[in-house]
Formats: C-alpha cells, sequence, structure tokens
C-alpha cells in the first residue's frame, strides 16, 4: 500500500468516525478532570498553554490547504453563492438565535450556539461534496469565499447579539483573537502551501495533502479533551446545557437539509451543483469556533462548538447514505450517481441552473 493510499485511509478513518472519537475525547476529559480536579486547579496556566497549542495544531493545516485559485468560479456561479452566504450568514444566526431560545437557558451556551452556526463551513465540507459525487470545483470556491467573508463578520454578529441578549461581548478582545487565530495562520498558510507545491510539485503535495486534515482534526480531539479536562466541574453542573444543544443541533439538522434539498430542487439546480452547495451552507467549521469561543470568552461558551461535532457528523453522514435517492429526487435515473465529468452525455443546460 503507498504512503498516498496510507494517509488517506487514515483521513478517511477519522472523518468517518469523528463522531465517536469527539465523544471519546468528551468523557475522557470529564472524567479525568472530574477526579483530579485539584490538579487542574493547580495547573490552570499549564492548561491554557495547551489549549494554544492545540489550537495552533488544529488551524494552521487548515489554513495550508485553503485553495485562492478558485475564487472566480464562486462569482461565476454567482446564485449558487448567494444562496450559501445567506444560509451561513442569515439562516445559521437566525436558527441559533431561535433555537437557544427555546432549548438553552444558559446565556453563554446560547453565544457558543450563535458563534458555532455563524462560523461558515470548513474543508471537510468539500470531502462531504465529494463523497455525494458533486461539484467539488465550485465546493471548494463556496468555501473559500464564505471564510474569507467570516473574518469581518463575526466580530460585527457577535458584538450585535451582545447588544441584543446582554451578553458581554468585547469587540477589540475577539478581533485581536481574530487576528492570532485566523489571519496570522493565514498569512503563514498561504506562502506555505504555495513553497511545499513548487518544492513538491502538484502531483507530490495531492499525494500528501491528506496529512493536513487529519492533523487537524487530531488538533481539535485535543482541544476538545482540554476544555472539558479543564472545566470539567462546570460542564457537569451545567450538564443539561448540553442537551439543550443536542436539541438545538436536531431541530437545524433536520429542517436545514430538508429545506435546502427542496430549494434547489425548486430553483432548478442540477444535482452536482446542488450538492456544492448543500454541504458548505450546512457543515460548519466548528474547530475555529472551538478556537473563537475557547480564546476570547469562557469555556462554557465553548461547550456548544465543542459538542456539536457529533451531532453534525450524524446528519451529514445520514443524508450521504441516501445519496442514490437524493440523486434520484433530483431527476438522475440509475441506481445511484457519478461524478458530472465522468458523464458520457450531459444536458446543454448543466452547467449552472438547469
Amino acid at each position: 500500500m503507498s504512503n498516498t493510499n496510507k494517509l488517506m485511509k487514515i483521513r478517511d478513518h477519522l472523518d468517518r468516525f469523528l463522531a465517536v472519537y469527539v465523544v471519546i475525547a468528551i468523557i475522557i476529559g470529564l472524567l479525568a478532570g472530574y477526579f483530579d480536579f485539584r490538579w487542574v486547579i493547580l495547573n490552570k496556566d499549564l492548561i491554557k498553554n495547551l489549549q494554544l497549542v492545540a489550537i495552533l495544531i488544529m488551524i494552521f493545516p487548515m489554513m495550508v490547504m485553503m485553495n485562492f485559485r478558485g475564487l472566480g468560479t464562486a462569482l461565476k456561479n454567482w446564485k449558487l453563492l448567494v444562496i450559501v452566504l445567506l444560509m451561513n450568514f442569515g439562516w445559521g444566526p437566525i436558527m441559533a438565535i431561535l433555537l437557544g431560545d427555546a432549548f438553552v437557558s444558559s446565556p453563554l451556551v446560547r453565544l457558543g450556539l450563535f458563534l458555532a452556526w455563524l462560523v461558515p463551513c470548513s474543508s471537510m465540507s468539500v470531502g462531504y461534496v465529494g463523497l455525494m459525487r458533486g461539484n467539488i470545483e465550485a465546493s471548494t470556491a463556496m468555501v473559500t469565499i464564505t471564510f474569507l467573508i467570516a473574518i469581518p463578520i463575526i466580530p460585527i454578529f457577535a458584538s450585535l447579539y451582545g447588544a441584543a441578549y446582554h451578553v458581554q461581548v468585547s469587540v477589540m478582545l475577539l478581533v485581536f483573537t481574530i487576528i492570532e487565530i485566523i489571519i496570522v495562520p493565514l498569512l503563514v498558510g498561504i506562502p506555505t502551501h504555495e513553497l511545499l507545491v513548487r518544492r513538491l510539485g502538484k502531483v507530490k503535495f495531492k499525494s500528501i495533502s491528506p496529512i493536513f486534515p487529519t492533523i487537524t482534526m487530531l488538533g481539535m480531539f485535543m482541544i476538545i479533551f482540554v476544555i472539558f479536562f479543564g472545566e470539567s466541574k462546570m460542564i457537569i453542573t451545567n450538564l443539561h446545557a448540553v442537551f439543550g444543544v443536542f436539541y438545538s443541533a436536531l431541530v437545524f439538522g433536520t429542517v436545514s437539509l430538508i429545506f435546502l434539498t427542496l430549494l434547489f430542487k425548486a430553483l432548478k439546480f442540477n444535482y452536482w451543483d446542488s450538492m456544492a452547495g448543500l454541504f458548505p451552507s450546512i457543515g460548519k467549521n466548528e474547530g475555529t469556533a472551538i478556537a473563537i469561543a475557547a480564546t476570547a470568552f469562557s469555556p462554557l461558551v465553548a461547550i456548544a462548538p465543542a459538542t456539536l461535532p457529533v451531532f453534525q457528523v450524524i446528519f451529514l453522514i445520514t443524508y450521504i447514505k441516501l445519496r442514490p435517492r437524493i440523486a434520484h429526487f433530483f431527476g438522475i435515473k440509475g441506481k445511484d450517481v457519478t461524478f458530472k465529468e465522468d458523464m458520457r452525455e450531459i444536458s446543454p443546460g448543466s452547467e449552472g441552473a438547469r
């Protein structure tokens, strides 16, 4: 087995069982922190340093894999881009407010839920689009442009939320946090990406690329463990908040997937572009949300983005399992769908909306 296949197998394994590993990190963190709480109190500074290390491990590989060369694709497919932007920065925050008010009692956990659904899609969304055999090029462009737009939007929306719900949100601290954990790694990640491509070549770089999402996922497991380990007493005391997040995720995932599938069908988008828009609209970048919540706010704010990956993966994988039926719903005949570029006969109007 080649090294590329081994890296892909490890990445796909972690992605497939992401929910399982997140649950394991949560349980071990809670139990270890709860039964050795004295050590936790005496080593608060060490735990904060571990959080920072875990955040950097999680964020930097994500920035190295950012693809800015496909931005023109997003601008060409502007109808799809508008839907993705409205879903990320309209639908997500509104649903977080409504469901947070309905199911979550703690104001800080509600703020975390708002941040979790305000931070846009992650590069893993492209992987899900690939599993659905959708338009990967378009989805990559959607992920990149929504991530760039999110940088100024997050502090603006968070400050408006804080003012409306009387929750203290330091805009300056939030801005500095975004500079520290997003902009700086991004500025370092872009030249790192280009340097690796030049030194290794496109083929070799592509062969090692699975290692970057793998490191990101390992970093996410680490930060989740550290958060639940360092704040085990507080989290166990507020365990009802986790159930509130679960109920919110249950409604958000179900309603969003059904709504967006029907919307793309009603607007006559083809199957491939629909999948390119659906996953970047619903699959949130919880790693970045965790980093922002843990750095700029209290650990209680990080509870929602730290637990949501469990529920998010379940919904998205369930949707992927329904791929043949979804394709049939969009008018594709046969037992399953293939990649658009592999089709022998493509209808004339299949490049955008049909």
